[in-house]
Parts: C-alpha cells; sequence; structure tokens
C-alpha cells in the first residue's frame, strides 16, 4: 500500500514538472514570436522640429533708436512700421540739399530767361558810348594825332562792350543752359539719396506676420546690419527630421506619413514628404565596430502638414512615423 502511494506521488510530481516545462515553453515561445513581430512591424518614427519662416529685421543705418511701435507677439501687416531709428542728421542733410537745388534752379532759370531789360540797356548803353570813343579815336589815329597804342587800347574795350551786348541780346548758350540744368538734376539726385535714407529709418514689416522677438531698446546705439527684431511670417509651418543614410530607404519624396505633437498627445495629424535634402546634414554616428568602418551621416527631409487645427510654434517637437518596415 505504501509503495502505491509513492508512485502515485511520483508520478503526481512528474505530470506537474511536465506541464511546467510545457508553460515555459509555450511562453517562450509566444515572446520569441512577439518579439520578432515587433521587430518585422515596428513604425519607423522620427523625431523633428516644427519650422517656420523668420525674417530678420535689420537696419541699413547705424544711429539711435528712436521709438519701438509693436511687442512681441503682435500682429503685423506688411508696410506697417516696426521701428523707428533717429533721423536728425539726415533730416539736417536733406534740408541742406533742398537748399542747394533752389540756388540750382535760380541760375538755371537765369541762364533759360536770358538777362533782364534793364542788364540788356545797359549793356546797349555802353556798347555805344565804347563805339563813339572808338569812332573819335580812329579818326585821331588817321590823323597821327595818338599813338597806335592809345587806340588799341579803346579798341580792345569797344570790342568786350559789343561782346557783352551780344550776349546780352542773344542769351546764355546752350553750352552754359545745359550746365545749369545739370546742377538742378545733380541736386535732385541728392535729394532722392537723403529721402532714402529717410526711408531707411522707418523699419517695416516686408510681408504679414508676427512679431516673435525685439533685440533692443529704445535710446540704443545700433550699427548697420544689426538685426532689430524677428518676423515669423504666415505661411504654412512644415516639420523638419534629420534621417540617417542607414534609414533612406525608408523614406521616399511623396511619402504620406503620420504626425504627432508632444503638445497635442490625443491627436495624430496628416503628413507628405515633401523634400528629401541631396545633402548631408552632419555626422550622427562615428565609425564603431557596430556600423563599420564608416561615419553615419544624416538627411534633412521636410513634411508639409496637413489639415492642421491646433497652434504650432516654431521650434515645437513632433514625432514623425514613416509607417511600418514591412516590404520596405
Amino acid at each position: 500500500m505504501e509503495k502505491e502511494i509513492i508512485t502515485i506521488e511520483k508520478t503526481k510530481r512528474t505530470t506537474e514538472i511536465l506541464i511546467g516545462l510545457i508553460v515555459v515553453a509555450l511562453i517562450a515561445a509566444g515572446s520569441l514570436t512577439f518579439l520578432s513581430r515587433g521587430d518585422t512591424n515596428d513604425d519607423f518614427i522620427v523625431q523633428g522640429n516644427v519650422k517656420m519662416t523668420d525674417i530678420d529685421l535689420n537696419s541699413k543705418l547705424a544711429g539711435n533708436i528712436g521709438e519701438i511701435l509693436v511687442k512681441e507677439g503682435d500682429e503685423v501687416k506688411a508696410g506697417d512700421v516696426i521701428i523707428k531709428i533717429s533721423s536728425e542728421a539726415v533730416e539736417a542733410k536733406l534740408k541742406q540739399a533742398e537748399a542747394a537745388k533752389a540756388a540750382a534752379e535760380a541760375v538755371a532759370k537765369k541762364a533759360e530767361n536770358g538777362a533782364r531789360s534793364q542788364e540788356v540797356a545797359q549793356a546797349k548803353a555802353a556798347f555805344d558810348y565804347a563805339q563813339k570813343t572808338y569812332d573819335r579815336m580812329k579818326t585821331l589815329l588817321e590823323q597821327e594825332a595818338i599813338s597806335q597804342a592809345s587806340f588799341d587800347q579803346v579798341e580792345a574795350q569797344y570790342i568786350a562792350a559789343k561782346e557783352t551786348y551780344n550776349m546780352a541780346v542773344e542769351g546764355a548758350r546752350s553750352e552754359d543752359v545745359a550746365a545749369a540744368d545739370s546742377q538742378v538734376a545733380q541736386a535732385d539726385g541728392a535729394i532722392a539719396e537723403v529721402n532714402s535714407y529717410l526711408n531707411d529709418a522707418q523699419i517695416k514689416a516686408p510681408v504679414d506676420g508676427t512679431i516673435t522677438s525685439i533685440n533692443v531698446n529704445q535710446g540704443e546705439l545700433i550699427s548697420t546690419g544689426m538685426p532689430l527684431a524677428t518676423l515669423t511670417t504666415k505661411e504654412e509651418a512644415w516639420i523638419e527630421v534629420n534621417v540617417k543614410e542607414t534609414d533612406l530607404g525608408k523614406v521616399q519624396e511623396g511619402q504620406e506619413v503620420q504626425i504627432t505633437f508632444p503638445a497635442y498627445p490625443d491627436k495624430q495629424y496628416k503628413g507628405k514628404v515633401t523634400v528629401i535634402n541631396k545633402k548631408p546634414d552632419f555626422a550622427t554616428k562615428r565609425a564603431t565596430n557596430e556600423n563599420g568602418d564608416f561615419d553615419v551621416l544624416s538627411y534633412g527631409v521636410k513634411i508639409a502638414i496637413s489639415a492642421i487645427d491646433k497652434e504650432l510654434y516654431s521650434g515645437m517637437t513632433a514625432m514623425v512615423d514613416f509607417g511600418r518596415n514591412e516590404g520596405k
């Protein structure tokens, strides 16, 4: 009887061990199957960032910040004045240029209109007197009453008076008129140049957008080319990711992708690969025993976003799912 009980216990124990081994084997087999399936079907997900078109608003003039008319976050339209640069020195130059133009116009007008009637009459009287003197002295010369030198002096005065009278009657020569007109044109150019400086003293928005940064303070001294503010345009945002060259076979232009944002974890959006940069960005992994004797480079991939209903901000994180690896 004891032997039968011992045999039953052994059989029971053996059965339990066998069942345990079978369970462990099944679990192991399931795990391997799951891992194998996971390795085959893992989504290819890459982290990227939202990109927007940012425009730095620079200054062509050196000077002091006279007035800042916006603040960060303000919406602006193309042509809106963002910042004014103090322009007292430029305005003084404008007055000088306008005065120079007025003087040039007076000279040009005189050249075009010729001498006034009073000036013509005065020149005529001087010429008549010189001619009478010339005739009288010529007679005296013929009578040998005066020397040739005395006559030559009178003759020279007569010729000068005659030329002065003729100029008064005929007006300025065409060359003189042209020279006067060129002085006016030169003055106009100087005024236009100064006005361009005044225009540059007003920093304006080139397109519609949002002021995302103001880099100066009122009264601050600035130099030419200094970025004063940043304008983010209203153009549609996009996502940019860096894909390792070893994964480029999983990405194609026109490929549909799924996008999620950590800021909006409960929503998923669609996108499309629009550009795969042909130029590498940087080495993402140095040569090791694992990846061989070459550096793994990354390439920029641009993705357009479809039907976004949330506010996006430049630089925010995005996760891009390029789809399953199966068949790729």
